[in-house]
């Protein structure tokens, strides 16, 4: 499948700005700019660019650590145990306690702040609460502490309010989740929802960007139609419990979904449950890997063919990445390694080579394309 990464590109240059409608039950700021950082070419590489700490951990001892904005899912989990691993193969680390913001942006503000007194030197963020974050931010890097926030960007400018910003490109990912749900779909088209996550993180509102836009302007999605408000994602938390209950109010609402968009396999399995307990056809669904959504595709596929799943690899080892940035600057050592990472999909279930597998040795919480041994996955839903 061919993305249109220069269209995307343009619009994100141009100043293009989402507005949100009143109504309906979703949430969102009333508008939002996707950062242009996600598609800036001399940020972005490949994951063979990618290298190991060791090249970065330096002589001096100093002190990490992992801030989270909400820690109660499996990718959070994932990306905590990678972050710890990640440290360990410095011997001159010492790692912090770890911090969630409890889907407070409160707490997750005090959070930073505590850490700082604590006497972080190179601090790892998620930042769900989004640029309500950046003067934490900026006053920790003004501090002294070398910041990275990740995956979700905050906003702000690299080198004022924080040392770097490190990524996926997520407007890229949703414009290939809209793509192969209207290849799946076919002519005929349907009806679509976008799950997102936290309420206004930014991750989603890149994501819903490029699922827009891919909508509008390639000639085989006309059928489809999204069912959100413009520009805002439907909020689950990327929680299954909570995605379980969003979902069954949808269905209730909607008499016809055919295909489910989301950024989480986790909280899918949550979905997946809301249309099989109201004895809906599973639609074609999009989502980041987790064993979980591929043992859901394998228990189902046969009595239900329309049923077919795609994901990109989930990237909770791009926690790493972050560590490796704030652990070089905290250094002094230069850090050539790309900021934003182009993933690959690795499971398609119309693709005879990525066909969805399920390990029935693992949690169906487990990120399978995590960095992690088997064991070490096992382990941390137990």
């Amino acid at each position: 499948m061919i993305t249109r990464t220069k269209a995307l590109a343009a619009a994100l240059l141009a100043g293009l700005t989402l507005t949100s409608c009143a109504g309906g039950p979703f949430s969102a700021p009333a508008a939002f700019q996707v950062d242009p950082v996600y598609l800036d070419p001399a940020l972005s590489g490949s994951v063979d660019q990618l290298k190991p700490i060791s090249d970065f951990c330096g002589d001096r001892s100093i002190k990490v650590a992992l801030a989270d904005g909400v820690g109660d899912n499996a990718f959070r989990k994932t990306a905590r145990a990678e972050f710890e691993d990640e440290a360990a193969r410095c011997p001159n680390i010492e790692v912090l306690p770890y911090a969630d913001g409890q889907n407070n942006p409160q707490k997750a503000i005090s959070d930073i702040k505590a850490l700082v007194a604590l006497g972080v030197e190179a601090l790892v963020v998620f930042p769900d609460a989004g640029p309500a974050l950046l003067p934490t931010l900026r006053e920790a890097f003004e501090a002294g502490v070398a910041v990275v926030p990740y995956t979700a960007s905050p906003g702000g400018t690299a080198g004022v309010d924080y040392t770097t910003f490190v990524g996926h490109n997520t407007v890229t990912d949703g414009a290939k989740w809209a793509e192969w749900v209207c290849t799946a779909l076919g002519p005929k088209g349907g009806n679509a929802i976008f799950l997102g996550g936290t309420p206004g993180n930014a991750q989603s509102l890149s994501e819903i960007h490029g699922i827009e836009d891919e909508l509008a302007n390639n000639p085989d999605c006309k059928g489809v139609t999204l069912l959100n408000d413009p520009g805002t994602p439907i909020d689950t938390g990327w929680n299954p419990a909570q995605t379980q209950r969003v979902v069954s109010g949808l269905l209730a609402k909607y008499p016809k979904i055919d295909a489910v968009i989301t950024d989480s396999g986790d909280s899918s399995l949550g979905g997946i449950r809301a249309f099989l307990q109201a004895g809906r056809p599973l639609p074609v669904w999009t989502a980041n890997d987790n064993n979980g959504f591929a043992c859901a595709y394998v228990d189902n596929k046969r009595k239900q063919p329309q049923f077919q799943i795609v994901a990109v690899t989930s990237r909770t080892w791009i926690v790493r990445l972050a560590l490796r940035k704030a652990v070089a600057a905290a250094q002094d050592i230069p850090e050539p390694e790309p900021d934003i990472v182009n993933v690959p999909i690795v499971m398609n279930s119309l693709d005879p080579s990525l066909i969805p597998e399920c390990d029935p040795n693992l949690p169906a919480s487990a990120v399978t394309s995590s960095e992690l041994s088997t064991e070490k996955l096992a382990e941390i839903y137990r």
